[in-house]
């Protein structure tokens, strides 16, 4: 909430807030000047103005503003690139005491064109380029399917035939691609997951999508991924598993990498109504005690070893996020952050 008039007494501005309308993207920046007057019987400086954004740029003095007489602070916006509805705001700080005055921009920019280049930043080779070169689904959940797609276009003056390759597979991703794309045609390539009820697939899904034009192949990978859950419905009412681990961070600190291998503990509880099941658990440098298929009663908790060989690290700083994935409705997916420091 904006503060009163009243909650800055010495400075008395005309308006806290200024609406600018509709701004056209590319017509450049748009300022409005907020002016105030000094009503108090002693100088006031404005020490700051700090905006929300750097989109928006507020200008002052820090000439003191003597009793009776007025000054302005002119806020500047710049609408490119930021197509849409804004509102910004920016707190300005004077040597009164007390909370900071807000002042609050609004309005809406209306796009400009994009530029072929712009809507398609990623040059794949072969006169082909695509929007984007990754796609992150999040939860895959169990017989609810996934879809995306990711634009392409032909730039080049020739039409190019298209085919599809693959690097790494999970094995569940189906994809398809147009066979041909005709001299600035614009097509997309389509994917998704579609994981059946009871399939057992349970954690990270990952896959390289290449794509081949004219027979050659581009240079660029497509990745797409994703992290395999149960399904949601599955429970009907509030009876359900509720994971919840002890703690998120474990550190081992520094170690010699001649030394032996050791565990830290932690632990993971159900504090559901139902019985919690492991579905998977991903580590690589580090490893993990807890095994899929482990089932936790309700009130129960089970003892999780995190493991560290540093023989099978390379000196310096070992990083890992180690997965655990339950059946959990609400948050299938916990994470451990391992760390430790590897001398000679």
């Amino acid at each position: 909430m904006l503060p009163s008039l009243a909650q800055a007494p010495a400075l008395r501005f005309d308006t806290l807030t200024w609406d600018f309308g509709t701004v056209a993207e590319a017509g450049g920046r748009v300022t409005h000047r907020f002016g105030f007057a000094n009503r108090s019987g002693r100088p006031v400086v404005v020490t700051d103005a700090v905006a929300t954004c750097g989109c928006t740029v507020p200008v002052y003095s820090k000439r003191p503003v003597l009793p009776g007489e007025r000054s302005e602070i002119a806020v500047t916006f710049d609408p490119m690139n930021r197509p849409g509805r804004f509102d910004k705001a920016v707190s300005v700080f004077t040597s009164e005491s007390g909370d900071p005055i807000r002042l609050r921009i609004t309005g809406r920019v209306t796009p400009r064109e994009r530029s072929v280049e712009e809507l398609y930043p990623c040059d794949l080779g072969g006169g082909l380029r695509a929007a984007a070169t990754s796609h992150a689904f999040g939860y895959v959940r169990h017989a609810q399917p996934q879809r995306s797609a990711i634009g392409l276009v032909n730039v080049s003056s020739e039409p190019i035939e298209l085919t599809l390759r693959y690097g790494r597979r999970s094995g569940r991703l189906t994809a398809s691609v147009p066979a041909r794309l005709a001299a600035g045609e614009r097509a997309s390539f389509d994917f998704g997951y579609d994981l059946p009820a009871g399939c057992g697939v349970y954690g990270t899904l990952e896959d390289e999508i290449g794509l081949s034009v004219d027979g050659a192949p581009v240079a660029d990978w497509i990745v797409v991924s994703g992290i395999a859950v149960d399904n949601p419905l599955l429970y009907s009412d509030n009876s359900a598993p509720k994971a919840e681990i002890s703690e998120n961070i474990v550190k081992f600190g520094p170690v010699k990498r001649s030394s032996g291998p050791s565990t830290k503990w932690i632990s993971l509880r159900n504090t559901g109504e139902c019985p919690l099941t492991v579905r998977a658990v991903e580590s690589r440098v580090f490893g993990c005690t807890l095994r899929p298929g482990v089932r936790i009663a309700a009130g129960g908790e089970a003892q999780v070893g995190i493991r560290l060989t540093p023989s099978d690290c390379e000196y310096g700083v070992a990083v890992e996020r180690i997965r655990i994935v339950t059946d959990d409705p609400e948050r299938p997916m916990l994470t451990v952050r391992a760390t430790a420091v590897i001398e000679q």
